[in-house]
């Protein structure tokens, strides 16, 4: 008896310290989010691979989600804002991958690993 009240108390400790860490992990605060954009601009400048029409619209969509993050720094950011701002720039960072790894670029054509792992560009 003394271990079950014991453990129940331990059990709700325990799933409390892992769950969380999961949920702060996906709030960034705005000014790592500035520096994602800002870091996304560089690569988007520096992609080799890319047509002149593809690194084009890359830029417009950058410079979207730059005016949308100063849209949402005017009266502070909620959860919902800062989730927008992440999906955004991971659609534009995935286009980017997907876009400079094609294989119109000889050297990276049978560098599977490469190809398939775009978080390493973040």
């Amino acid at each position: 008896m003394k271990k079950l009240i014991l453990a129940a108390p331990l059990a709700l400790i325990a799933g409390a310290l892992l769950t969380t860490p999961a949920s702060a992990a996906n709030w960034n605060s705005p000014n790592q989010i500035r520096a994602e954009i800002s870091q996304l601009d560089r690569q988007v400048d520096r992609a080799k691979g890319l047509s002149r029409s593809e690194e084009k619209r890359l830029d417009r969509q950058v410079d979207q989600i730059q005016k949308l993050y100063r849209t949402y720094a005017r009266d502070g950011f909620t959860r919902s804002e800062i989730s927008v701002l992440n999906t955004r720039i991971d659609m534009v960072r995935n286009q980017l991958f997907k876009l400079s790894y094609n294989g119109n670029n000889g050297s990276h054509r049978n560098d599977r690993n490469d190809r398939n792992d775009w978080r390493k560009y973040r």
